[in-house]
């Protein structure tokens, strides 16, 4: 950008804000400074004023006096005029500021040279219009003639600005009310307020705005990605569409406040991610709303750039259509209306099915309900077996997602399952250097690989889960009424009413003797058939009783550990006809022991192995 292209000019207050008119660009966020930030400044101003006024207040009050006091530099603020207004592109936060302090001023002063002066910075008056505001009159008109008039404002706000316009005049009444300044100091005040706070003004053209603004707000950090993206796109609009666009762009986001940053991640991610790249993830991660305007494929496809032919209908179109129906798909993901979805993000935290969804849907499509829930489905279910393979891996689980963006994009729902299970396979030939050849007969969960995860190779968070959606599953097809639900059970874990994990086999000579020897019976007691889950302190009362005295406590929990006892098959015909058909489709099913030894163990991995298969699906 040529020098010529800016035009400084340092300004006083008076000179800023006299008579003028600023409008606030679709580029700034909301008035939005707080109580804080407005006591910080008046404190800084004050204690530059009070120096000078101790070593001058002995002179007369007159511009010569006030030119010899401290001035005090508000920074620079950037404009841009377009069509005969003029537009604040940064600064609007502090020109808001300092005309609620002129507001302030203008009703504790009686001087009325003074107080006329105060006024011209405030608003102006137009035979047509009335009173007309130095900031952005249109929309701020109601509120600030309440607070001129230092009348109560019918409630309610219309928008977070209204709020803390209201609010911040209060915090400067208080706060000149509590300085308490005599008429002379006031009125010194008032002058040095006018006349020794400097600001620079930066006039700018029109073309340089997004950029400039976003070189102020990345340095500063003043604002998040998704609000510099917003000025860098609707800024390349002309003047008279911007803020017909910035209406529709905020009614998208207002769907997800909050988490606007994580949704445009996501969004690119879903639709232009399908590896693993750190030369992708990381500036996608980061600063996105850069990335996507240089010189990449994604910048490419979306062609947002000044120097793509077809940018300004790019950018309408992604407003207009694009972006209100992804923010709104993700807002229904978020709500997690849908019990797997509680699953991925509430119980196993993660959010990564998010992008499959992003990427599975179309604009508007009719599948939409059905594609969330089978994504979320196959995610969880994804993940369990995975573990239960023993090939899982934060980094690869990534992976599979971005490789599950490009699989689902056009893939019809009936085939879904299919990519989810060539991941798994694949995962699974990968880590046991099974050849590429035989993938499809390799099995999805192999009984000699579930028996050999234990205890010690778990998070007691993922046993939590993997037993209540078991115990959930037993009570759906027995017409049982469940203790708690899966979340309450995966989560809670307080010593009165949390859950906790169990061993059927406690540290005990008898116990032992059941083995081979005592390494063998540390080993095998940590197994997924040698564990329940018990509630409270049904836990801690039978840490190391025998069997037969745990039965006692297993009567009263979940059907897993009640099965164990023999009078529960005495009144429970819909259980016993779930095991009967059981028993039949998998060659196992519940009984009672007496004594639980190896071969019972034994027995109870192979029922739990079923029951796994049963829950997610595995044939």
């Amino acid at each position: 950008m040529a020098a010529k292209d800016i035009t400084p000019d340092k300004q006083s207050v008076e000179s800023c804000l006299k008579q003028k008119t600023y409008y606030v660009d679709f580029y700034q966020r909301e008035y939005v400074w707080k109580k804080e930030t407005v006591e910080i400044l008046l404190q800084d101003i004050f204690y530059a004023f009070e120096l000078s006024y101790v070593q001058f207040k002995g002179y007369d009050l007159s511009p010569k006096t006030i030119g010899l006091y401290n001035w005090y530099y508000l920074n620079v603020f950037i404009t841009n005029e377009e069509d005969g207004k003029v537009y604040i592109v940064d600064g609007q936060q502090r020109l808001t500021t300092l005309t609620l302090i002129a507001t302030k001023l203008f009703h504790l002063t009686n001087n009325a040279n003074l107080k006329d002066a105060l006024k011209d910075c405030i608003y102006a008056k137009d035979k047509y219009s009335g009173e007309i505001f130095c900031l952005d009159n249109d929309k701020r008109k109601d509120v600030m003639q309440s607070i001129l008039h230092e009348e109560d404002y019918t409630l309610p706000f219309k928008n977070a600005t209204e709020e803390n316009l209201v609010g911040r005049y209060k915090d400067i009444s208080r706060y000149f009310d509590n300085k308490a300044l005599g008429e002379r100091k006031l009125d010194t005040f008032i002058s040095y307020f006018l006349d020794r706070i400097v600001l620079v003004e930066l006039s700018i053209n029109k073309d340089d705005t997004p950029m400039v603004f976003e070189v102020i707000n990345d340095r500063g950090e003043d604002l998040k990605p998704f609000e510099i993206l917003k000025g860098k796109l609707i800024g390349m609009l002309n003047k008279g569409e911007s803020d017909a666009y910035s209406i529709k762009w905020d009614r998208a986001l207002s769907q997800i406040q909050g988490h606007q940053d994580d949704f445009f991640r996501d969004y690119l991610k879903a639709k232009f991610v399908h590896k693993s790249n750190a030369s992708v993830e990381t500036p996608i991660n980061g600063l996105y709303h850069r990335y996507i305007f240089e010189n990449n494929d994604i910048a490419q496809h979306l062609e947002f750039r000044r120097s793509d032919i077809n940018n300004i209908d790019n950018i309408k179109k992604f407003i207009n259509i694009e972006l209100p129906y992804y923010t709104g798909l993700y807002a229904k993901v978020s709500r997690k209306q849908n019990e797997y979805l509680k699953y991925c993000s509430d119980i196993n935290g993660f959010n990564t099915h998010v992008q499959n969804i992003l990427a599975a849907c179309t604009i508007n499509d009719i599948r939409e309900d059905e594609k969330i829930a089978i994504i979320a489905k196959e995610t969880d279910r994804l993940w369990m077996l995975l573990i239960l393979n023993n090939v899982y891996n934060s980094n690869d689980f990534q992976t599979y997602i971005y490789r599950l963006n490009h699989d689902l994009r056009d893939a019809d729902i009936s085939e879904y399952r299919s990519y989810y299970d060539a991941i798994l396979r694949d995962a699974i030939a990968k880590r046991r250097n099974i050849e590429s050849s035989t993938e499809t007969q390799i099995p999805l969960l192999d009984y000699s690989q579930f028996s050999k995860r234990a205890y010690g190779d778990l998070s007691q968070h993922f046993l939590r889960y993997f037993f209540a959606r078991i115990e959930q599953y037993i009570c759906e097809q027995s017409n049982t009424h469940m203790q708690n639900d899966v979340m309450y059970v995966s989560t809670k874990t307080g010593p009165t009413n949390g859950y906790h994990i169990e061993h059927i086999l406690s540290i005990n000579d008898e116990n032992k003797s059941y083995f081979i020897d005592e390494d063998d019976f540390n080993a095998k007691r940590n197994l997924l058939g040698g564990l329940l889950l018990l509630k409270g302190k049904n836990n801690l009362s039978s840490s190391n009783e025998l069997f037969v005295d745990k039965l006692k406590t297993y009567s009263n929990g979940f059907i897993l550990g009640h099965s164990l006892c023999e009078d529960f098959y005495h009144a429970n015909k819909d259980f016993d006809s779930f095991n009967e058909g059981l028993l039949k489709q998998t060659g196992v099913n519940f009984k009672p022991y007496s004594t639980f030894d190896e071969n019972a163990l034994t027995d109870r991995s192979k029922l739990v192995y079923e029951l796994t298969k049963l829950v997610w699906e595995v044939k």
